[in-house]
């Protein structure tokens, strides 16, 4: 990345892979707008983050050719389509979905989700020592939301690879391979494709599935291209596998390296939904976004122009000093009573905020939760845990654990 007169913003590089926020916290002390590049400045405090993140006017810009972040790029070649989109497009497809995943829908999946984890779980400690993020981190979220869309368990390794590469390729172009960079298209079409015989078998023989009900949708008020339809169910499929996976494996590595937390978790078990805000805020998943100015703007006393963007730093603005005290440390207990802390931003703001923000949550209170409850020899081995080589979805690669004494 470019640098800024005194301070350089270097938190991308490999040796600061596993922790990144020190160098996020040196960018944020020096300034709210740190300059990226012409017409990008990237916002590094919780103000400046959350007024654009809950401004509609603050959007994606793919539509009218305005991105500065992917020039000439339309909205149906980016991954994930529907979090790429602006009103009345994103209202649209949203509405279509949306139902799945209200919180009273997802409650229904507790028994399932309950029953899976504590199978997974079972394996993990008749092992004793795993890979905790291919035991219980990945296969959970990739089996939930894959039985919501419809994906065959057989199917699952091809889907982690596309999901990964896909991954990989959201990072900015700067930091990938040219071999990342040329391999990020085509997994799309390979991703793409296979919906796409998904969809067509759905249309022949639907079932109690996301793809069938698009399928109806599509016939009944034709609401939505064939192009969104594969879009859309990338993009539900990444968002309901990537970011969870790597909350569970990021937040058991931020609890295991705090046991004075674990021991609080353990002794008072109804803090779990606040602890699992505490990890979204701590570790989050999406480390940073962006957002464009669809129309004129005004941010941390600059005037943005129609078609001038800004990286939105989450993980900075999530520790930022002036909205939450002693940000650095892990405090599972820091959203919950009377006077909860500020929300964090992990789940973004406004129209773009997280459709399965509760599928989520519930998924990685009750992994963290039985599993701490079921296995108290839990503890990190001797081989450290191995990061992705990923910087805008941040997880991990490898989580080794000792599940007995």
């Amino acid at each position: 990345m470019s640098a800024a007169p005194q301070v350089v913003f270097d938190a991308f590089h490999p040796v600061h892979r596993s922790n990144p926020y020190p160098r996020y916290a040196l960018v944020r002390d020096f300034t709210a707008l740190y300059p990226i590049k012409p017409q990008i400045l990237m916002a590094t405090r919780y103000e400046e983050c959350s007024a654009v993140l809950t401004d509609a006017l603050w959007g994606h810009g793919y539509e009218d050719g305005i991105n500065p972040f992917r020039p000439g790029v339309a909205p149906d070649d980016v991954p994930g389509s529907m979090l790429r989109m602006d009103p009345p497009d994103h209202t649209r497809m949203r509405g279509l979905v949306k139902r799945a995943f209200v919180p009273r829908n997802t409650e229904g999946l507790r028994p399932r989700l309950e029953g899976l984890v504590n199978e997974l779980i079972d394996k993990a400690i008749e092992a004793g020592e795993v890979d905790l993020m291919e035991a219980l981190a990945r296969p959970l979220p990739l089996t939930i939301i894959g039985d919501m869309l419809g994906i065959p368990p057989e199917d699952h390794t091809a889907v982690k690879k596309w999901s990964l590469e896909i991954v990989r390729g959201s990072d900015p172009d700067i930091l990938q391979s040219p071999e990342s960079l040329a391999r990020r298209p085509e997994a799309m079409r390979e991703f793409e494709a296979y919906f796409a015989g998904l969809i067509a078998q759905r249309r022949k023989d639907p079932r109690d599935d996301m793809l069938s009900d698009m399928c109806a949708a599509q016939e009944r008020d034709f609401v939505l291209s064939e192009r969104e339809m594969l879009g859309l169910s990338v993009g539900l499929l990444i968002g309901g596998y990537e970011t969870i996976s790597d909350l569970i494996g990021k937040g058991l590595v931020a609890l295991l390296r705090n046991p004075d937390q674990i021991a609080l978790w353990r002794a008072n078990p109804e803090l779990a939904p606040y602890a699992v805000d505490e990890l979204l805020r701590y570790e989050p998943p999406v480390q940073f976004t962006h957002r464009v100015a669809l129309e004129e703007r005004e941010l941390a006393g600059r005037t943005f122009a129609r078609g001038e963007g800004v990286i939105v730093l989450i993980a900075a603005a999530n520790r930022d000093p002036a909205v939450y005290t002693d940000p650095e440390r892990l405090d599972i207990t820091r959203f919950a009573g009377r006077s909860p802390a500020p929300r964090h931003l992990s789940l973004s703001g406004g129209i773009h905020y997280c459709l399965g923000a509760h599928l989520g949550r519930l998924e990685t209170q009750i992994a963290v939760d039985t599993l701490l409850r079921r296995a108290p020899g839990l503890s990190l081995t001797d081989d450290e845990p191995v990061w992705r080589d990923t910087v805008a979805i941040h997880g991990l690669d490898t989580l080794p654990v000792r599940l007995r004494d």
